[in-house]
């Protein structure tokens, strides 16, 4: 089902205001759609349908930190002509920029703000499924267990980009919100309420009792769903560095995870889908060559380290007629993915369990680990015209899978920037005369 742009019972935030404000819906007074207090009293599956294609279209709205995290990972430049802070800020020219210490850093409110709007939907639908007369129990753990999944989904972003600053996870209730927790003790909440999806989801019955998006097609049933939160478990653990618990969600996201060649296998997974009005479009999509200085470029860096013959760089980007250039930033490489307006955008690929897998493996390494990490390494290598990887050394194997993971999921939510992060490599990303930051300061309305 085709979003029908369907306003929602959050408020859109504008920067600058409370935190309260953010996660509280009872702001709304819309005269077309039902109150905040008649869907969380007792539902009607029509209502509790608005506030599952509400929570669809708020995780569709988190790839509005995509821009930002991949600017700041070096997978593209932001050459957005509106605004001279998007390169003065983002990639750091700029003598005032220091997003490590600026609250009201700018264009940040989509790794933070946006994901919340998200997870307070996702608590809407949760308590007016659980007050509902409308559903059965087991419909009732059919929306639970989507609304969680996303949820944890969602929180993984301020996550990422707020780090050792830590996080919000207790946002239930607006006028008493939780404390910040560290890094790791959020993240062992994201995987706590990712389990608990999963158990929700298997008391789920056979089929859900409300219609998700087109982009869904592949987890429209309880019992594919879970493959969707395992996956997103999988993502979670190695964040955690939990190399078992990373393999088990991998093997136990099958058939979703699915370790073999092919474009169509590397593809399959959760997409965010678009159309024409009153829907909104791909926002990642610009016409081939257009002469506008307004849209993001492939970092000249993907060309220049890219292995001959990867089949990545042409089904990724395009050399232009002429090389775009900014505020002394310039690249010929546009993106290539998208065909026109309607093309969806993933926000999970089985690409990505791959090299997950391949990860878990060669840190684990255990047994034949690495000879196996070195496997799924070759699936993705051969699925794009590339020979085999060989190497028994631990090292060399996680050098390449990082460098598999910059090719293969180039700008698709910043995961270049979280993995130099993570492996401590920030400096090995280039500054183009200005720095790379580790983390976004708190927000000022949270301070």
């Amino acid at each position: 089902m085709k979003y029908l742009n369907k306003l929602l019972l959050i408020v859109l935030l504008s920067a600058g205001i409370s935190a309260c404000d953010f996660l509280d819906p009872n702001e709304i007074s819309d005269p077309n759609n039902p109150s905040i207090e008649g869907v969380l009293s007792d539902a009607s599956k029509a209502q509790l349908q608005n506030l599952v294609t509400g929570l669809t279209e708020r995780h569709r709205a988190t790839t509005g930190a995509n821009n930002i995290m991949s600017t700041f990972g070096r997978e593209i430049y932001p050459l957005f002509a509106s605004d001279p802070r998007f390169v003065n800020q983002w990639v750091g020219v700029g003598a005032d920029a220091n997003a490590e210490e600026d609250p009201t850093f700018f264009g940040s409110g989509g790794t933070y703000t946006t994901p919340y709007q998200a997870i307070r939907q996702g608590n809407v639908l949760i308590q007016s499924a659980n007050n509902s007369n409308a559903i059965t129990d087991q419909e009732r753990n059919g929306y639970l267990g989507v609304a969680k999944t996303l949820q944890a989904y969602s929180y993984l972003i301020p996550l990422n980009v707020q780090y050792t600053n830590g996080i919000r996870i207790d946002v239930d209730n607006v006028g008493d919100l939780g404390p910040f927790l560290d890094y790791d003790a959020a993240l062992q909440e994201i995987r706590n309420l990712l389990d608990e999806a999963q158990t929700d989801l298997n008391a789920a019955g056979s089929s859900f009792a409300f219609v998700l998006t087109d982009g869904f097609d592949e987890f429209n049933t309880p019992a594919d769903f879970v493959n969707l939160n395992r996956a997103i478990a999988a993502r979670a653990a190695i964040y955690a560095e939990d190399w078992d618990a990373a393999v088990t969600a991998v093997e136990d996201a099958a058939p979703f995870f699915e370790l073999a060649t092919g474009a169509d296998v590397m593809n399959k997974g959760g997409y965010h889908v678009y159309g024409d009005p009153p829907d909104i479009f791909n926002p990642f999509y610009y016409v081939p060559n257009t002469t506008s200085v307004q849209l993001p470029m492939a970092h000249p860096s993907l060309v220049d380290d890219a292995e001959a013959g990867d089949m990545r760089i042409d089904n990724k980007i395009f050399v232009r007629n002429d090389t775009l250039t900014l505020q002394g930033l310039g690249s010929p490489y546009q993106d290539n993915r998208f065909s026109g307006t309607g093309d969806s955008f993933p926000f999970f690929r089985n690409e990505e369990l791959i090299l997950i897998y391949a990860e878990a493996l060669a840190q684990r390494n255990s047994g034949t680990d690495l000879v196996d990490a070195v496997d799924a390494i070759n699936v993705v290598r051969n699925t794009w015209g590339l020979g085999d990887f060989l190497s028994a050394n631990q090292s060399d194997i996680i050098d390449q899978i990082l460098f598999e993971r910059r090719y293969s999921l180039w700008f698709e939510g910043g995961h270049r920037w979280i993995d130099a992060i993570r492996y401590d490599r920030l400096d090995d990303l280039p500054l183009d005369g200005g720095q790379i930051y580790e983390y976004i300061a708190r927000p000022q309305s949270e301070l």
